[in-house]
C-alpha cells in the first residue's frame, strides 16, 4: 500500500474541479445541510461520469493515491490516468448488462473534520429504469481545498441482482 504524507501536494491532487453534477439520490443524514449536499453532489456526479463512461470524469472524483478493496484484490491507483482505465472494464461490464443509469443511497455517515467514511447502496437501471441490481461499497471520502470531497479509499462489498416484480 502507498502512504502519503498528509502535508504531500502534487500530482491529481492539485487537478482543478471537474464533472456535472445529477440527480437520483437518496441520503440519510450527514451533519449539517452544507455537507450533506457536497457529499451527494459527489456521487451525483460519480453516478452521472459513470452512466455516460465519461471515465476521466469518473476519476476526477477521486484523490490519488486511492486504494480499491474487493474480496478477490487490492490495488492502488497513483495517477488518474490509472483511475481511468481502471474504470474501463467496469464501464463496458455494465453496459454489456445493459445498466444505462445508477442512482445511490446513503446508508451511513461517519465523518470527522477531513475524513468522511460512508456507506451506499448503487441501484443500476436499464433503459426503462427499471432497477436490475443493488451493489453495496463503503468509501473513505478526504477533504481536498480547492476541490471538496473526493473519494480516497473503495471497499467493494458486494451486490444482489434485484428481484423481478
Amino acid at each position: 500500500m502507498t502512504r502519503v504524507l498528509p502535508d504531500r501536494r502534487g500530482g491529481e491532487r492539485d487537478a482543478t474541479r471537474r464533472g456535472a453534477s445529477s440527480t437520483g439520490s437518496t441520503a440519510a443524514p450527514l451533519g449539517g445541510a452544507g455537507p450533506r449536499r457536497e457529499l451527494t453532489e459527489l456521487l451525483d456526479r460519480y453516478a452521472d461520469a459513470f452512466a455516460r463512461a465519461d471515465l476521466a470524469a469518473v476519476a476526477a472524483c477521486h484523490v490519488t493515491p486511492v486504494l480499491f478493496v474487493t474480496e478477490w484484490d487490492s490495488t492502488v491507483f497513483s495517477s488518474a490516468r490509472e483511475v481511468a482505465e481502471g474504470f474501463r472494464r467496469v464501464v463496458d461490464d455494465h453496459r454489456a448488462r445493459r445498466f444505462v443509469t445508477l442512482t445511490h443511497r446513503i446508508e451511513t455517515v461517519s465523518a470527522a473534520s477531513r475524513i468522511v467514511e460512508v456507506g451506499v447502496r448503487w441501484t443500476f437501471h436499464d433503459g426503462q429504469g427499471r432497477p436490475l441490481r443493488h451493489d453495496r461499497y463503503r468509501y473513505v471520502l478526504r477533504r481536498v481545498d480547492d476541490r471538496g470531497l473526493l473519494i480516497n479509499a473503495v471497499v467493494v462489498l458486494g451486490g444482489s441482482p434485484v428481484a423481478a416484480p
